[in-house]
């Protein structure tokens, strides 16, 4: 999990794999395709860029909407918790899409959540967009007794 603390930093918070840590301004809101596929193809962390073992819980951060397929890569935990602290756009404390009313986007915004996958499953759209598979609700905020956070 050291590749975790090699990641550069801006403003103080970690620039994930799945941003390209070689544009400037750095944008964090903008996937890098390449990092994506790699990390659908390799099984790597889109935080840390290192690969998940099918032993280790898998995670993932998005709405509390029950969606189950997510267009963000998988995490490690212990980096899935690093993105939940640090980025506020899943913190809840910045509207990623520039404050729009409309209410799927609004989703994005707010309650986000931890969820789990076992092994690792991803596809692609007709698009030529990645999709990762989430199986179950791990953490949400405010709840006691949830498992690895």
């Amino acid at each position: 999990m050291s590749q975790l603390y090699d990641r550069p930093t801006v403003g103080g918070l970690t620039v994930p794999y799945m941003v390209d840590e070689n544009k400037t301004p750095i944008n964090f809101k903008a996937v890098d395709e390449d990092h994506v596929g790699r990390c659908a193809r390799q099984q790597r962390c889109g935080v840390c860029g290192a690969r998940i073992k099918q032993k280790e819980p898998w995670a993932f951060v998005g709405p509390d909407d029950g969606r189950r397929c997510f267009a963000d890569p998988w995490m490690h935990m212990r980096c899935a918790r690093l993105a939940m602290q640090q980025c506020p756009f899943l913190a809840g404390r910045r509207d990623w899409r520039g404050g729009n009313d409309e209410p799927l986007l609004t989703s994005y915004s707010n309650n986000m959540v931890l969820y789990q996958a076992q092994g690792g499953s991803s596809h692609k759209d007709q698009f030529g967009h990645w999709h990762f598979q989430a199986e179950g609700l791990l953490w949400k905020p405010g709840t006691r007794g949830h498992s690895g956070f």
